[in-house]
C-alpha cells in the first residue's frame, strides 16, 4: 500500500485531498510546512503533494525538505498562482515531479497520482532485478540484460558456454578444524575474491555449493571469447590464493589450494525456476563434465584441466600441456584433457612433451626415468607410476581410468 501525504494551510483541501484516496492508500494530511515536514521525518512516503503558498514554511521549502530525507518520494507543487520564480525554485532545488494548478480537477489529479506511483513501482522493481542480478553478473552486463529484458525470460535455450567448477581442496578437514565463525569469516573472504574475478572476466555465478563455485561464459549475454575468459579467470583465481596465501595460512592454520575445471559445450540455460524466483542456471552433460574435470584434478596432482574442446577454442592464448586421455565418472567414452598453465609454471613443458612421448612409444622405462628426473611436478609423479605399473603389466593402452568423482 502507498503512502500518501497532502499538505496545505487550507484545512478543506487537505480533507478533499484525503477523501479522494482514502480507499487503497495509506494518507497523511498536514495544515502546515512545520507539521509536514515533522511527518517526513517520521513516516516513509511514496508521494508528496504540497502547496505553495503557506504561512512561514513554503512548499518548495518542504518538498526540498522532502528531497534531502525522503529522495525516493515523488514531489508533486499544488498552488494556485503562477508565481514562476517559487516554481523554477521548486524545480530545481526540490526536484519536483509535477506541478499542478489550483483548481485542479479531480480526474486529472488522480491520473497524475496513478501514473506517478506506477512510475515509481516500476523505478523500484528495476533496482531490485538490477540488485539481484549484479549478485550473478558484472553491473556491465546488467546494464545490458536491463536495456532487453526478454533475455531473462522463463525458460532455456540452448547454447555454447564455457562452465567452470572450482572446489576448494581439504575443505571438510579445515571445516572441522576451525569454530563456526572463524570458518564462515573465511569461507565468505575466499568466495568474494573469487567471484570477483569471475564477474570482472564477465561471468555468469551460477551458484555456490558450501566452498565450491560454478560459473559459466556466453550467457546471457554473447561473448565470442568465452572459452579465453574462462581460462583467465581461473589462472587470475589461482594467481590471486597464492598472493594470500599468507593471510589464509594465518586464518586457516594452512594454505587454500583450490582445484578447477573447464569444458565447453552445449548445454541448456535460462531461468530454471519459476516466475517468482530468478534462478538463471544451466543444465546438461556438459555441465557433469565440466565438473568431473575438476574432480580429476586430485588423480594429477593438477589445479587446473580443461577439456580438449575448452583448449582448442583458446588457441594459443595460454601455455598448457596435453594430460592425456581420460574416462571420467558417469562416461565410458575418453574424453582429451589439457592441463592449463600460468606463464612461469611453463618451463619444464618440454622436458614433460619428450617424456610423454617415450610413454606413447611404449617405452616404458625410459618414460618412468624421463618423468622421474621431475620429481617436483605432481603430473610427472603421476605419469611415472603409471609408466611402472604398465612395464609390470605388460602394456597400457593410454587411457585414464578416474573412477573417484
Amino acid at each position: 500500500m502507498h503512502t500518501l501525504l497532502f499538505v496545505d494551510d487550507e484545512p478543506d483541501i487537505v480533507d478533499s485531498l484525503q477523501r479522494s484516496f482514502r480507499k487503497g492508500y495509506r494518507v497523511f494530511g498536514a495544515n502546515s510546512g512545520a507539521d509536514a515536514m515533522e511527518i517526513i521525518d517520521r513516516e516513509s512516503l511514496d508521494l508528496i503533494i504540497c502547496d505553495q503558498r503557506m504561512p512561514g514554511i513554503t512548499g518548495d521549502q518542504v518538498l526540498k525538505h522532502a528531497l534531502d530525507k525522503q529522495p525516493q518520494a515523488i514531489r508533486i507543487l499544488l498552488t494556485g498562482y503562477a508565481d514562476m520564480e517559487s516554481l523554477v525554485r521548486c524545480v530545481n532545488e526540490a526536484q519536483i515531479y509535477k506541478y499542478l494548478s489550483k483548481p485542479w480537477e479531480p480526474e486529472m489529479l488522480r491520473l497524475t497520482v496513478v501514473r506517478a506511483l506506477e512510475s515509481l513501482d516500476l523505478s523500484r522493481q528495476k533496482q531490485l532485478v538490477t540488485d539481484a542480478l549484479s549478485q550473478y553478473v558484472s553491473h556491465a552486463v546488467v546494464e545490458q540484460i536491463m536495456a532487453d529484458p526478454s533475455r531473462l525470460r522463463l525458460g532455456g535455450e540452448r547454447k555454447t558456454l564455457t562452465m567452470l567448477f572450482s572446489d576448494l581442496e581439504g575443505f571438510s578437514t579445515l571445516a572441522e578444524r576451525l569454530e563456526p565463525e572463524a570458518l564462515t569469516a573465511l569461507l565468505n573472504d575466499y568466495l568474494s575474491e573469487m567471484t570477483d574475478i569471475i564477474l570482472d572476466e564477465g561471468g555468469t555465478l551460477d551458484k555456490y555449493e558450501g566452498d565450491a563455485i560454478i560459473a559459466f561464459w556466453n550467457a546471457p549475454l554473447d561473448q565470442p571469447d568465452h572459452a579465453v575468459r574462462a581460462c583467465r579467470a581461473a589462472l587470475r583465481c589461482q594467481a590471486r590464493l597464492a598472493e594470500k596465501a599468507g593471510d589464509y595460512q594465518a586464518k586457516a592454520g594452512s594454505a587454500l589450494k583450490a582445484r578447477i575445471g573447464l569444458h565447453t559445450g552445449e548445454v541448456v540455460v535460462g531461468n530454471m525456476g519459476s516466475r517468482w524466483r530468478f534462478d538463471y542456471s544451466m543444465l546438461g552433460d556438459a555441465a557433469n563434465l565440466a565438473a568431473r574435470l575438476e574432480s580429476a584434478n586430485k588423480a594429477f596432482g593438477t589445479s587446473v584441466l580443461m577439456s580438449d574442446a575448452t583448449w582448442s577454442a583458446t588457441g594459443d592464448a595460454f601455455p598448457g600441456r596435453e594430460v592425456g586421455m581420460a574416462t571420467v565418472p558417469g562416461r565410458t567414452t575418453p574424453v582429451k584433457i589439457h592441463e592449463l598453465l600460468a606463464r612461469d609454471d611453463a618451463t619444464g613443458s618440454a622436458a614433460y612433451q619428450a617424456a610423454l612421448a617415450l610413454c606413447r612409444q611404449d617405452r616404458w622405462a625410459e618414460a618412468e626415468a624421463a618423468f622421474a628426473a621431475s620429481p617436483h611436478d605432481p603430473l610427472c609423479r603421476a605419469y611415472a607410476g603409471r609408466c611402472r605399473q604398465a612395464a609390470a603389466d605388460g602394456g597400457w593402452d593410454g587411457v585414464w581410468r578416474l573412477e573417484r568423482k
